[in-house]
C-alpha cells in the first residue's frame, strides 16, 4: 500500500539522462529546447558550477570561484521550485522543496526528456537516475537514532554503543532492473541548529553496462521510483511515520 505524508522530508528530486549522442553537441539545441518547454519553464539562467579553492593548513583559504559551464543552461518554473538543466548530452529535472508528488514530477520528466529528443536526437540512454535526498529533523538534541532510522552503522559490541556523528552508504545491485541503489544515510550538523536532523539519500542508477533505448528510459524510472519508495518506507521506523504525519488511507 502507497502511504503519503503530510510533512514529506523531501528536500529534493532529481532524475538525470545522460546520452550516447548520436552528433556533437551544439549550443544552438538550448534555443529549440527551450522553446518547446517555455509554458513550462519560462525563466532561464546559465548554468554555473562552483570552484572551491582549499587553503593549506593554518592558512585562509581563497575565495571560491563560480565560472559558467559552456553549452549549459537551467530553464526554471516561475517559483525555482522545479527546474531542467540542458547541457551537452545530458538533461536533468530537480524538483525542490516544497515536493508535491511523483505524477507532477514524472510529468516533467517526460515533458523535459522529449524535447531534448526532439532537438538533439540522441541515439540512447549512457546514465539514466532518479534520486531522492531526505532530511528528517527531530526537535531536541539527545536523540536516539534508532528511534526514526533503521539505516544505521553496525559497531563492533565491544566498543561503545553510542555515536554523535556519523555517516554510512552502501551500493545494493538490482539485477532485473540493471540497476543499483545508494543508500546514503547519516547525521547533519549546522551551525546554531536546535534540533536532530538527520540525511537519507536515496539514489537508483542503471549499472555501467549499456547504452539504454530511448524507448525505454521512462518505464525505467517509473520502476525505479516504485524501487526508491520501497527503500524509503524499509528505512525509516513507524515513529518516523509519526513525525512526517502519515495519512491513513480513510483521510
Amino acid at each position: 500500500m502507497k502511504r503519503s505524508y503530510r510533512k514529506p522530508p523531501i528536500i529534493e528530486a532529481l532524475c538525470e539522462f545522460q546520452f550516447e549522442p548520436s552528433q556533437p553537441w551544439d549550443g544552438t539545441f538550448l534555443g529549440p529546447i527551450y522553446d518547446k518547454v517555455q509554458s513550462v519553464f519560462p525563466m532561464k539562467r546559465p548554468v554555473d558550477t562552483l570552484q572551491v579553492q582549499v587553503g593549506l593548513s593554518g592558512q585562509e583559504a581563497p575565495a571560491p570561484s563560480v565560472v559558467s559551464v559552456p553549452g549549459s543552461m537551467w530553464f526554471m518554473r516561475e517559483d525555482e521550485k522545479v527546474l531542467m538543466r540542458v547541457g551537452p548530452d545530458v538533461v536533468s529535472v530537480h524538483h525542490l522543496q516544497a515536493y508535491s508528488d511523483w505524477e507532477t514530477l514524472r510529468g516533467y520528466i517526460e515533458r523535459a526528456l522529449d524535447a531534448y529528443r526532439q532537438v538533439a536526437r540522441p541515439s540512447g540512454v549512457r546514465r539514466l537516475g532518479l534520486r531522492y535526498v531526505n532530511r528528517l529533523e527531530v526537535p531536541g538534541q539527545n536523540v536516539a537514532i534508532e528511534d526514526y532510522l533503521f539505516a544505521l552503522p553496525s559497531i563492533p559490541e565491544k566498543l561503545p554503543q553510542q555515536f554523535s556523528r556519523w555517516v554510512q552508504r552502501v551500493e545494493i545491485p538490482y539485477a532485473q532492473l540493471r540497476g543499483i541503489l545508494a543508500l546514503q544515510s547519516g547525521s547533519i550538523h549546522e551551525e546554531g541548529q536546535e534540533d536532530s536532523a538527520f540525511l537519507l539519500d536515496l539514489d537508483f542508477s542503471t549499472s555501467p553496462l549499456e547504452a539504454m533505448p530511448l524507448a525505454h528510459a521512462v518505464e525505467w524510472v517509473e520502476r525505479a521510483h516504485d524501487e526508491v519508495e520501497r527503500a524509503f518506507e524499509a528505512c525509516i521506523t513507524p515513529t518516523a511515520r509519526q513525525l512526517l504525519q502519515e495519512v491513513n488511507s480513510g483521510e
